[in-house]
């Protein structure tokens, strides 16, 4: 019986043992477990995030095309009137056109009534200050003023946009073609190309319709590997188009291509 009360005891302190034991490695578990931070779950990207990021734009760094329409003038005319808004476009592209029509129709007479000069003064005042020949004049509303805008040719070829007032004459703007210096230099081009070329552009067509019968448009004169050329183009009976190289020098054919 002693042996086995003792046995009893022993195997009740190697349980007792044991239950410490797991009862230690639940408690570190649970604090291994306690101290991992929470898992959490991302979050949908919203909708068209994902376009964005792969385009790589930024629509805050697009240009306002409406702040650059609605750019206003720096001068205010004698005679001014109110700014209609635009309305809605139609549907049907027909009856927007008439409608758009008519407006600027009722527009026009509107400006006409609030003028206080005709084109004429406004092409002689453009003309004071800028010389040169009036190439199109028109009456305008720019943020509610009321101007003429004169288109001027100087005799180099230059253009300027002169602003007149439609109230009292007055120049209030004037600004330079930005194509002037491309004009000036195309024309300078065609000169050089005009002293340089020995035959007329009616010796060209001659030359081309021999070569290819048919109807010759107006030859151009132009440069091709440093010779002068006319570019001439034939239209066949049946229709069948060519354009004909020829040698500005002597009339020689040079080239014949089919369009």
């Amino acid at each position: 019986m002693a042996t086995t009360h003792k046995f009893r005891k022993i195997a009740y302190s190697s349980l007792f043992g044991l239950g410490l034991t797991a009862g230690g490695v639940t408690i570190a578990s649970a604090a291994t477990t306690q101290q991992a931070p929470p898992t959490t779950a991302e979050a949908p990207a919203a909708a068209g995030s994902q376009d964005k990021a792969d385009t790589g734009t930024d629509e805050r760094n697009e240009p306002d095309e409406k702040n650059e329409a609605d750019e206003k003038p720096d001068y205010t005319s004698s005679v001014t009137i109110e700014v209609t808004p635009e309305g809605p476009e139609g549907s049907d592209a027909d009856e927007a056109d008439d409608s758009e029509d008519k407006a600027d129709t009722a527009e026009q007479a509107k400006l006409e009534k609030v003028a206080k000069i005709d084109a004429d003064a406004a092409s002689k005042a453009a003309t004071d200050k800028v010389p040169g020949t009036v190439d199109e004049v028109e009456l305008d509303e720019e943020d509610g003023n009321v101007v003429y805008e004169v288109d001027v040719v100087a005799q180099d070829g230059t253009e300027t946009e002169v602003i007149v007032d439609a109230g009292n004459g007055k120049i209030l703007a004037q600004e330079v073609d930005k194509d002037a210096d491309e004009a000036k230099a195309d024309k300078a081009e065609q000169a050089k190309l005009e002293k340089a070329a020995k035959i007329d552009a009616n010796a060209a067509s001659k030359a081309a319709t021999d070569k290819v019968p048919g109807t010759a448009d107006k030859p151009e004169l132009d440069e091709e590997d440093g010779k002068v050329v006319y570019e001439v183009d034939v239209t066949a009976k049946d229709g069948t188009q060519s354009e004909v190289l020829v040698d500005a020098t002597n009339g020689k054919i040079l080239a014949e291509q089919a369009d």
